[in-house]
């Protein structure tokens, strides 16, 4: 079913098209009665104005694109975020931000209906979730152009993301490099990743698996821990590792905020980082440098700049050259071991 046109108000309402343009500008060349009649005819149609469509009507050069995710006040969503505004700067074009905030995939869903009923934005960044076919045929009905910022390589519809089961199986390589044998992983409960229709707890988690599968190392189930993504979980969760018979020398997490966890509670158990167990995280958000904590790069700013900077160029933004097909969206550098302070060689005493 078809959302109603302003062509369909002026019908009901027994009025032109150009009255009811007036009557959503708040025009006072319109009298009471029949500023009150346009107004029950889009309450009755349930019409929703484009308001792109208003600011071109009105001249403006100023265009809205979204961004929406989860995790909106997350370390690694700031870094892709201070990304994103670094391109928006770069363009000699004038763009307004809007961000949407979900904690659901219910949320999620009722989130993205809004915004393709009132067509508020010309363009949308999807960061760290799915969108599925019948989310992309309605984005591209209303005229909305849509890029990925995800955790996965995505081929069915424009993303820039990095394939992080390679990530975690680098992760655990380095340690296992560094002689460590008894590895744990701490990450996300793979039912609260999905509810975002993303994985990447998954995916480093199977990364983690095939690294140690590699070396014929068998794996301990004791030495998975998995939580709702939170610092303070991160701290029960690595509690339990250090209660076991048998702790592991080595942890990894899942994100450099899970590693600040883990971390605080080693320190609690009276134990030292990298004197009595390694800690590796991943990411490498800014607090990660100023703690030096070992971590994986995964270049998060630059995949923000290079997403927005793509769907800029989708709208028809030259600023950045030439204007490149949906498909064509650029790379990201390879995953990178980053060695500070909180890792070291193993060795059996």
């Amino acid at each position: 079913m078809r959302s109603p046109t302003i062509r369909d108000v002026a019908r009901k309402a027994g009025v032109g098209v150009g009255t009811v343009s007036r009557v959503l500008n708040n025009s006072p060349q319109v009298s009471p009665e029949t500023r009150e009649r346009v107004l029950e005819a889009i309450r009755s149609l349930g019409y929703r104005p484009n308001i792109v469509a208003r600011q071109l009507s009105k001249g403006t050069r100023v265009q809205t694109v979204g961004v929406i995710s989860p995790f909106v006040t997350d370390h690694s969503f700031v870094a892709r975020l201070h990304g994103m505004q670094m391109a928006m700067t770069a363009s000699q074009n004038d763009y307004d931000l809007i961000l949407y905030n979900v904690t659901t995939s219910e949320r999620y869903q009722q989130r993205l209906v809004t915004i393709i009923e009132q067509r508020m934005i010309v363009g949308l960044l999807v960061v760290a979730m799915d969108i599925t076919p019948n989310q992309r045929e309605l984005l591209k009905n209303a005229g909305i152009t849509f890029v990925g910022v995800n955790d996965r390589i995505i081929d069915e519809w424009p993303s820039i993301g990095a394939d992080n089961t390679v990530g975690g199986e680098i992760a655990t390589e380095y340690l296992l490099q560094l002689g460590h044998r008894k590895i744990a992983y701490i990450g996300d409960q793979f039912p609260f990743a999905f509810q975002h229709q993303f994985s990447v707890g998954k995916a480093r988690y199977d990364g983690y698996i095939r690294a140690l599968e590699t070396h014929n190392i068998e794996h301990n189930p004791d030495y998975v821990q998995l939580g709702p993504y939170s610092r303070d979980v991160a701290y029960r969760l690595t509690t339990r590792l250090l209660d076991l018979p048998q702790p592991p020398t080595a942890i990894f997490c899942m994100s450099d905020v899970q590693a600040l966890g883990c971390m605080a509670a080693i320190r609690d158990k009276g134990l030292h980082v990298p004197e009595d167990i390694s800690v590796m995280g991943f990411d490498d958000v800014e607090i990660s440098r100023l703690i030096g904590l070992s971590t994986i790069r995964q270049n998060l700013e630059r995949g923000g700049y290079l997403a927005m900077k793509h769907l800029l160029q989708l709208l028809g933004d030259t600023s950045f050259g030439d204007i490149p097909q949906p498909f064509d969206v650029p790379t990201l550098p390879a995953f990178e071991v980053v060695e500070r302070q909180t890792t070291r060689h193993y060795a059996e005493n």
